[in-house]
């Protein structure tokens, strides 16, 4: 089984609508998004793009960057203000790079909430009068390096628009805040852009629907149907799992396994050769982490209780194993008050209600 770099059913209810709109039991949706999965990346080798290489555009990184840069909309004179601005930051990105962009405006009903949020976590580039959210406008950019941040922060900062970007590589309330309201656009793969178009489209055509100008802007263009680049392509901003979006866990779940249980009221599992081999051989970021002496007993209750607050990926059933695998990010804050993000594979024991652990760096 070729790994699922990310399955979102937190943005995308089509796999939940159709197992309880068609009474799908486990076992056959599991076979269902294996196909769509399958079709995927069919589609994608067809036009000449391998889906391996899209891994670092679709799932989170332990030592890249992630921001969502700020645009007041009422100074762009334009109503097609997102064109304006992808026409700067676009050209920014690094050429040889893979990344998921997200737009939209920052929605919301308590605008007091939204403004303090803005106000404590923005990175200012110039001074703005907070009116409404509505009126500001983000671009969500994963897979930075922090020279290509600053370089991207640096250069937009001549815009009178531009009021700033959010940090978010690290858990924070304005992260959490941005990934309600933000929609996966396109994905960048090098100088090709791929995203969605009709469903009743065929897959074999390519077409940009979008306002942006991406041709003229020297990228190509491929694309495919949108119910497909949605559940595959798409990049989920890391979030706690609120209670409306736990199918996204379940289906996560079930891509790997016929048997689906909720994993956070599993065990967390840790051998002791495993948390020897952690300790000796991943010293360097379990001491940056502030875990290099801790024991085995409350490694595994930290693990446990951080499984609700990112979600999985790199999700895989290794059958001549009968292993059923993924990967989340734990985010531990340590005595400096330092976030230090930690990548956890985990194998999923459905039968003993165990998560045991892989590995941790």
């Amino acid at each position: 089984m070729t790994p699922i770099h990310t399955l979102n059913a937190r943005g995308n209810v089509f796999l939940e609508v159709m197992q309880e709109t068609l009474n799908i039991s486990s076992k056959n949706m599991r076979n269902e998004i294996k196909c769509l999965h399958a079709e995927v990346i069919s589609v994608l080798k067809q036009k000449g793009i391998d889906y391996n290489k899209l891994r670092a555009g679709l799932v989170p990184s332990t030592d890249k960057h992630e921001a969502a840069f700020i645009f007041d909309s009422t100074l762009i004179k334009s109503f097609t203000y997102g064109r304006e601005v992808m026409l700067k930051i676009l050209p920014k990105l690094e050429q040889k790079s893979v990344q998921s962009v997200l737009c939209g405006d920052l929605l919301g009903d308590d605008q007091t909430a939204i403004e303090k949020i803005l106000r404590d976590s923005l990175v200012i580039a110039n001074n703005f009068v907070f009116r409404h959210s509505t009126l500001l406008y983000a671009v969500y950019v994963n897979n930075l390096t922090e020279r290509s941040l600053t370089d991207i922060h640096q250069f937009l900062k001549d815009s009178d628009a531009y009021v700033g970007y959010i940090p978010t590589t690290n858990q924070t309330l304005a992260k959490s805040y941005v990934s309600l309201y933000l929609v996966n656009v396109f994905l960048k793969v090098e100088k090709t852009i791929l995203l969605g178009h009709e469903d009743d489209r065929p897959n074999e055509d390519n077409c940009n629907l979008s306002l942006y100008p991406f041709e003229e802007m020297g990228f190509k263009v491929v694309s495919l149907k949108s119910y497909l680049f949605d559940m595959f392509l798409s990049y989920k901003i890391e979030r706690p799992v609120f209670k409306p979006f736990e199918a996204d866990t379940k289906m996560a779940i079930n891509s790997i396994s016929d048997v689906v249980d909720k994993i956070y009221d599993f065990s967390v599992e840790i051998e002791d050769a495993k948390h020897k081999y952690i300790l000796e051989n991943k010293i360097g970021s379990m001491t940056l982490a502030g875990l290099h002496e801790i024991d085995k007993a409350s490694l595994e209750e930290i693990i446990r209780l951080k499984l609700s607050n990112s979600y999985m990926y790199n999700l895989k059933h290794l059958h001549e194993h009968n292993a059923m695998l993924f990967n989340i990010i734990i985010e531990i804050e340590n005595s400096e008050r330092y976030a230090v993000r930690l990548l956890a594979a985990l194998e999923y024991k459905p039968i003993l209600k165990v998560l045991r652990l892989v590995t941790l760096y």
